[in-house]
């Protein structure tokens, strides 16, 4: 029995390390990708400072879907960055070959703060420091690390011409 626990640690441990060495990865590797953000609401009270994300991508995509009575929970979308490296939605990722200059964006389809639902892209919120929130509230953009496979990590946030805030 005492073997048997010592395995299942020794096992979550292996597989947690794992995952921690993947993200590690894309954050090193991944390509940065700048997604336009939609209206957001600072501040909880409950959980420190913090930013409900809504980025636009997430609209383009849910209207792409169409008006499905229950869109998939997970897709991919295809994305293509301009010059500055800031994405536009192209098109929903059907299995086929991507085109010169364009990119893969992982996305899930959840519940909604304010009920319906939405489609995001990594995360739906962004923790600061408390007393940061007035810096935070001219975000424009929000800089991801995206993988090959269309895996996405929120690194930070970017403001109107494309400064790290």
């Amino acid at each position: 029995m005492k073997r048997w626990i010592v395995i299942a640690w020794a096992l979550t441990l292996v597989l947690a390390a794992a995952g921690i060495a993947g993200k590690e990865t894309l954050l090193a590797r991944g390509d940065t990708v700048l997604l336009r953000l939609a209206p957001v609401d600072p501040r909880s009270l409950m959980q420190g400072d913090y930013m409900a994300l809504n980025f636009d991508i997430g609209n383009q995509i849910r209207t792409a879907q169409g008006p499905a009575e229950r869109p998939p929970r997970d897709g991919v979308a295809v994305i293509r960055r301009d010059t500055r490296g800031v994405a536009s939605f192209v098109r929903l990722h059907d299995g086929g070959p991507l085109g010169a200059g364009e990119q893969l964006l992982r996305f899930q389809a959840a519940r909604s703060r304010w009920g319906g639902a939405q489609v995001q892209v990594s995360t739906d919120a962004y923790f600061f420091q408390e007393g940061q929130g007035e810096r935070f509230a001219q975000a424009m953009y929000g800089e991801f690390r995206v993988g090959a496979d269309g895996q996405a990590l929120l690194v930070g946030l970017r403001g109107k011409e494309l400064e790290r805030l």
